[in-house]
């Protein structure tokens, strides 16, 4: 086409220049003398008047055009995928050909961009150049001009031409699936022919695929491609979809759709996955963050260990004892069907017995598959007031003197079967003086805190002891959610109207020691409503220290806080007592006696558990020789340290005051040393006559 139109251009031009010429002449009053081309007409860009005298400047002639750029032929609609090519031509006035100057093409960006993309060209030999217009994309329309300005002798000549754009008319056809029937995990590929106005897209575009299996994980398809020669294939591969999936391909607004039918996997495994929680309570006697339903979960897998949506799970129990309900039913199998992840549920509801309990899945399409969960415990689940107990690590901390001194308070729960309450079962802290851990949680039935020394210190008690007034005394009271105590006649682990049961008031910080609550003591409320008479303590001693507010009873029974309440002790490193302090050696012939002595701390408290006592001679008698010789005095094994213990008044220890061939009774004193943990030391003198 170049060639053609290159021809054309010269013919042209050949035709042009005697016609400008001849225009020159007749301008310049050609024809006869005086008319040259030196007469004010230089190289033809000057006009003449009639006089030939006066002359103008002549504008070079500088012509655009619009063809297809397929065929050549006259056009000015431009269509993605239909360029246009801008021909210019630019000749002198005289209609020279101007070559070697650069001509500038500009248009409405928007709407369409050149090639080359800097719209700059250089005219040929002949004055001529040309440049691609391009739609800017598929959707652009609407109307402008390309604008071209090229510099001619330092002066700017611009020339447009108008044009049109249309939108390209993009439509799918025949898309389709290689297989459209795919087996489980299978692949297959989807193609799609893209038509660009009617015919196959020469041009690059960009198809857009997607399916409902694809979109949620159960397949994988190829989410773009590009067309190759208008068509554009995708690979399509099945992860689980299980059923028709729908796929769409879209580009520039125009979509298709086609399905796949994707087989079933088929299940071969069922396996437990988790039991929640693993532990539960008889019915009825949930709360407290305890529950009487587990939720029991197995997965239905296939060959490749891949989940395998909506399979029919038929479950039932090892037991039914005590009324175990499955999915509610009290009797029977129930069936459910696995999720898209594979997993499949059944409900377990506690009855009112006790026991492990296994729950069995069978696949239905196959009950060669099958498989049960690990061991579901039914326990009571809350804790009995006769099955709690209290107990601390040591009971006469050095924490008179001292802050931060610790000792560790440990609960034991057990049900009314002596099985270790629910993990996780709260047990609650509260205490009279220093610092207490305020709740642990029990695991194996076993849960413990910390008790700290420091202030309050309680400065005055009322203790009922036969030492008097003690100070330093600290109780701590433990109590958690459980329930009252019965005697079970008929061991069916159940109360039974008519059984006779232990009925609770509300836990108090019994301060004084005396199993009676008084003014200022705290109290911890169950209910409101109860205000019954409570009944007398058993007699065996079992609730010594799980005393209840008389008045705060209800007469039914039922849950409660179950409690213990327990004494430790803020002793001093100072010796208060060393009782009696006199002693009198037995009679001669004697020459050993032995003397036991109460030792107790500043408050009439034992003094710090672990701390030594030793013993220093001052004792003399005569010998048989006449010498006056030192008794040894002694701390017999068992007694040279502080035991651990809360007991009022201190501890007792015994000392051996021993001569040998005494013909004197040994007498003196005898100084006794404490030395606490923390190594402060005090003494003592007993006199011995």
């Amino acid at each position: 086409m170049r060639d053609f139109f290159t021809a054309g251009v010269r013919s042209h031009a050949r035709l042009l220049v005697p016609a400008f010429a001849a225009l020159a002449l007749a301008s310049c009053g050609g024809g006869g003398g005086g008319g040259s081309s030196n007469t004010g007409c230089p190289g033809g860009f000057l006009t003449c008047n009639g006089s030939g005298t006066d002359a103008t400047a002549q504008a070079p002639k500088f012509t655009l055009t619009l063809v297809d750029a397929g065929t050549g032929a006259a056009s000015n609609n431009l269509t993605s995928g239909k360029p246009l090519t801008v021909r210019a031509l630019l000749l002198t006035a005289a209609g020279a050909p101007l070559a070697n100057k650069v001509v500038t093409f500009t248009t409405n960006n928007a709407l369409a961009t050149f090639d080359p993309a800097s719209g700059t060209r250089l005219t040929d030999a002949n004055g001529y150049t040309t440049i691609t217009l391009l739609a800017a994309d598929l959707s652009s329309s609407g109307a402008a001009e390309v604008s071209a300005t090229v510099d001619v002798s330092g002066t700017a000549v611009t020339q447009k031409v108008a044009y049109s754009v249309s939108p390209g008319v993009v439509t799918l056809s025949g898309l389709a699936a290689n297989s459209t029937s795919l087996s489980a995990y299978g692949s297959t590929s989807v193609s799609v022919q893209v038509y660009f106005n009617g015919s196959l897209s020469a041009t690059p575009l960009t198809v857009n695929f997607a399916s409902g299996c694809s979109s949620n994980g159960k397949a994988s398809l190829t989410s773009s491609v590009t067309t190759v020669n208008g068509v554009a294939t995708a690979t399509y591969t099945d992860k689980g979809c299980a059923g028709t999936d729908v796929i769409t391909a879209t580009v520039q607004g125009a979509s298709a759709q086609t399905s796949i039918a994707v087989a079933a996997p088929k299940a071969s495994n069922i396996g437990y996955v988790s039991a929640t929680p693993s532990s539960i309570v008889l019915a009825g006697t949930g709360g407290g963050g305890l529950s009487s339903d587990s939720v029991v979960t197995f997965k239905v897998v296939d060959s490749t260990n891949t989940p395998v949506a909506s399979k029919s799970v038929s479950f039932d129990l090892s037991t039914r004892v005590g009324g175990i309900k499955l999915n509610g039913q009290s009797s029977g199998a129930v069936q459910a069907t696995s999720d898209s992840s594979g997993l499949v549920s059944v409900t377990v509801s506690a009855g009112s017995v006790p026991t492990p309990v296994w729950v069995t899945a069978t696949l239905v399409d196959d009950p060669t598959i099958k498989t049960q969960s690990t061991n579901l415990t039914i326990s009571t689940g809350r804790p009995t007031q006769d099955r709690f107990s209290l107990s601390v690590g040591t009971f006469n901390i050095e924490g008179w003197n001292r802050d931060g001194i610790r000792t560790t308070a440990t609960v034991y729960a057990f049900d009314r079967l002596g099985n270790p309450v629910a993990d996780g079962t709260v047990v609650n802290f509260i205490s009279e003086g220093a610092g207490v851990d305020p709740f642990c949680t029990t695991k194996a039935g076993g849960c413990s805190v910390n008790i700290t020394s420091g202030e309050l210190r309680p400065r005055v008690d009322s203790e009922p002891s036969s030492f008097g007034v003690t100070a330093g005394r600290v109780t701590i009271l433990a109590y958690a959610q459980g329930e009252e105590s019965f005697d079970d006649a008929n061991t069916n682990n159940v109360y039974d109207a008519g059984e006779t049961f232990r009925d609770l008031g509300d836990a108090f910080v019994d301060n004084n020691e005396n199993k009676t609550w008084s003014s200022g003591e705290r109290e911890i409320q169950f209910s409101s409503s109860s205000t019954a008479a409570c009944p007398a303590y058993p007699s065996d001693g079992r609730y010594y220290n799980a005393p209840y507010k008389s008045g705060t009873c209800d007469g039914v029974w039922g849950a409660a806080h179950v409690r213990r309440n327990i004494v430790i002790t803020l002793s001093s490193f100072a010796i208060g007592t060393v009782t009696p302090s006199v002693f009198t050696m037995p009679a001669l012939p004697a020459c050993t006696g032995s003397f036991t002595f109460r030792l107790s701390d500043v408050n009439n408290n034992p003094m710090p558990a672990g701390a030594a006592i030793s013993a220093v001679s001052g004792v003399t008698y005569t010998n048989d020789t006449g010498e006056t010789v030192k008794a040894t005095v002694s701390i017999p094994q068992g007694n040279e340290t502080v035991p651990n213990t809360n007991a009022p008044g201190g501890t007792f220890h015994t000392i051996v005051v021993e001569g040998s061939k005494c013909t004197t009774k040994p007498v003196g004193s005898v100084t006794i040393n404490v030395t606490s943990p923390s190594g402060d030391a005090s003494a003592r003198t007993i006199t011995i006559n």
